[in-house]
């Protein structure tokens, strides 16, 4: 029988969360491991500095004082033993897409299963101001890729970051990471003391997407699954500048 991980970012309580265990209650032995409370966009962050508490909320089901990776580490390390054979992260209430895969904690559970030894861990999101029925089916999409791609899995240090639309839709386009959008805004404000603070604001859409990357899939109204690497060097051919005659000695491999 199949481990499966079932974590978040949104926290223990999220409808999104009670979505996919559900989806997934009937294709193995599910355990919920997430945040006790919502831990948005904290990306890749893990706790060192101060103990993790625990809390037990059933059977199989424990909302930790940390973030989303901090889940996947004590599940994977600890309470199940060693890793999981899946691990889904989501249903996130917001696309993550684009430069989106950097800061959110959603996708940050995937990455860190897959770092893990993890062969196949998905991560699962939809539109802000999607509505359950939405969730319900992003869910089940991800229940049925599961058990489509069997034990084989994904390839080792990879992970799949899939995004649905809030329209009903069957056609799923395999697609890569978004454009980066131009830089957002900043806003200022002040208090009812006077003090100023400031609020990071949203960045400008892309208005015509690329149809090969997640945006332009969600624009045509299709599900989009993109297979991510662990793996950040860069595959081209830039070269670091000849430093000899600052005392330094270039080595290439």
């Amino acid at each position: 029988m199949r481990r499966i991980l079932l974590t978040n970012d949104d926290g223990i309580h999220a409808p999104g969360l009670e979505c996919l265990a559900q989806a997934f209650a009937g294709l193995g032995e599910v355990w919920v491991v997430a945040p006790h409370v919502e831990r948005s966009a904290c990306g890749r962050a893990v706790t060192l500095n101060r103990p993790l508490r625990v809390q037990e909320h059933g059977p199989h089901r424990l909302a930790v004082e940390g973030t989303p990776a901090d889940c996947v580490l004590l599940a994977c390390r600890h309470f199940l033993g060693g890793p999981p054979d899946v691990v889904v992260s989501g249903v996130n209430q917001g696309y993550n897409i684009g430069e989106d895969l950097d800061y959110s904690g959603t996708v940050a559970a995937a990455a860190e299963a897959a770092l893990q030894g993890v062969r196949l861990a998905l991560a699962v999101s939809v539109r802000f101001d999607a509505d359950g029925a939405c969730a319900g089916r992003a869910a089940r999409f991800a229940g049925q890729l599961v058990s489509r791609l069997g034990p084989g899995g994904l390839p080792a240090g990879t992970f799949l970051n899939l995004n649905v639309p809030p329209e009903p839709t069957l056609r799923v386009r395999q697609t890569r990471q978004g454009n980066p959008l131009p830089p957002g805004d900043v806003h200022l404000g002040r208090d009812p003391r006077g003090r100023p603070y400031y609020w990071i604001g949203n960045r400008p859409d892309e208005p015509s997407p690329p149809a090969d990357t997640d945006r332009g899939a969600l624009a045509a109204g299709c599900m989009s699954a993109t297979l991510v690497t662990l793996e950040r060097t860069h595959p081209g051919d830039f070269r670091l500048p000849d430093l000899s005659g600052e005392g330094f000695t270039a080595e290439v491999e």
